[in-house]
């Protein structure tokens, strides 16, 4: 009867030994296993990461684009435009406009407009005045500058400069622009006011022509003569 007992003690003790054993082993799988999940997860959430920050960039940039088109669009620019023209006038137009827009507003060119003395697809800026030529007007200012030419490079240079001032009655486009205020239209008039009334009698005498008042005048009163 006790080696009954002892027999079955034994298998008793076997069986626990290996309900242990095989318990353990299952832990551990199952442990392996949630550990190569989590190994997995962060590798995908690693590997959408930067496509993700990616398409954020992506959206920064497009709302940067955008912007900047709105702020474009409600830019004004504001021209006046005369001369050869059908109406002569200021236009005020948002974002970015061309002298072909201008000249379009103003009704289009007169028959005696001298087209080929303006560039249609020049970019307009705020606060610009714009002369457009009647062929006539063209052709005088081409023979006085070939008058000028005729008297050579050398006596032009000197008479258009003294001590290094610009001689308004005799300096072309490019040494009026070379003064304070005075972009492209505002030499271009000075030019067509030679045309039609000849030299400058005075200084003073820049101020008659439209743009040119008191505050550029001062500017520039030191830096051109007439003689």
């Amino acid at each position: 009867m006790k080696k009954d007992t002892h027999i079955i003690i034994g298998f008793c003790l076997l069986f626990f030994i290996l309900a242990g054993f095989l318990f353990v082993r299952q832990q551990r799988e199952s442990a392996g296993f949630a550990e190569e999940s989590i190994l997995a997860q962060e590798e995908m959430v690693s590997s959408a990461l930067p496509e993700r920050i990616g398409q954020e960039d992506g959206q920064d940039i497009k709302k940067e684009e955008k912007k900047d088109r709105q702020s474009e669009e409600k830019k004004e620019c504001a021209v006046y435009i005369s001369g050869a023209v059908k109406h002569a006038g200021l236009y005020r137009y948002h974002g970015i406009a061309r002298l072909c827009d201008a000249v379009e507003s103003a009704g289009g060119f007169l028959k005696n407009a001298d087209k080929a003395s303006v560039n249609l697809a020049r970019v307009l800026e705020d606060g610009e005045q714009i002369h457009v030529l009647t062929k006539k007007q063209a052709k005088k200012q081409a023979l006085a500058s070939g008058r000028e030419d005729a008297n050579g490079a050398a006596g032009s240079n000197a008479a258009s400069s003294v001590a290094g001032l610009v001689n308004i009655n005799n300096a072309s486009l490019e040494e009026l622009m070379s003064l304070p205020g005075i972009g492209q239209a505002k030499a271009q008039l000075i030019l067509d006011y030679r045309t039609e009334h000849g030299v400058f009698a005075a200084k003073e005498d820049l101020m008659k022509i439209s743009g040119i008042k008191d505050g550029i005048y001062n500017k520039i009163k030191d830096l051109i003569t007439i003689t």
